[in-house]
C-alpha cells in the first residue's frame, strides 16, 4: 500500500532531520524558547533595559539569537515541504495535464489537481506550508535584531561602567 501524503511528509522531514544532525546541528525541537521567557524578552520597556546588567543582556541576546536560529530553521522546514509538494503534484498530474482544457499551463494543472485525490491532498499540505512561511517570514531577521539591539546596549554599559 503506498503512503498518504502526509505519511510522505514524515518522511522526507525524518530524512532531513537526519540530515541536519549528520551536519552537527542539534534535533529539531518546538520548544526553543518558553513563551514566559519570549514575552518578557520582546515587551520590555527602557526602565527595565536601564536597570539590566551588561551580562544580562548579554545572556538574552544569546536567548534571542537562539530563537532566531530557531525561527530560520522552522521557516527552511517549512519551504522544504513546500517545494517537496510542489514538484510532488507535477509528478502525479503531469499524465493528466493535457486532458484539460485552458489556455496555458496554471489553468490545466489546477483542473488536473481537483481532479486527483493526491495532487488534492499535496495541494493542502502545500497551502498551509506557504501560509505558516508567510507568517515566519521576516520574523527570525527581526528578532535577531533585537539580539543585536541588546548586545549594542551591553556594549555601551561596559564602556560607560554601568
Amino acid at each position: 500500500m503506498s503512503k498518504t501524503s502526509k505519511e510522505l511528509v514524515e518522511y522526507w522531514d525524518k530524512i532531513l532531520d537526519e540530515y541536519e544532525t549528520n551536519m552537527g546541528l542539534p534535533v529539531y525541537t518546538n520548544n526553543a524558547l518558553s513563551e514566559t521567557e519570549l514575552q518578557e524578552y520582546l515587551t520590555m520597556n527602557r526602565n527595565v533595559l536601564e536597570k539590566t546588567s551588561p551580562e544580562d543582556c548579554a545572556q538574552m541576546a544569546y536567548r534571542l539569537g537562539q530563537y532566531a536560529f530557531h525561527l530560520q530553521r522552522t521557516l527552511n522546514r517549512e519551504q522544504a515541504r513546500f517545494n517537496w509538494a510542489e514538484e510532488t503534484i507535477k509528478d502525479v498530474i503531469c499524465g493528466e495535464i493535457n486532458n484539460y482544457k485552458g489556455y496555458g499551463y496554471l489553468e490545466k494543472s489546477i483542473q488536473a489537481i481537483n481532479n486527483n485525490e493526491r495532487a488534492v491532498a499535496l495541494n493542502s499540505i502545500k497551502k498551509h506550508a506557504k501560509q505558516r512561511m508567510d507568517r515566519l517570514s521576516f520574523l527570525a531577521n527581526n528578532i535577531k535584531n533585537l539580539s543585536d539591539i541588546l548586545l549594542s546596549i551591553q556594549r555601551n554599559k561596559v564602556k560607560n561602567g554601568t
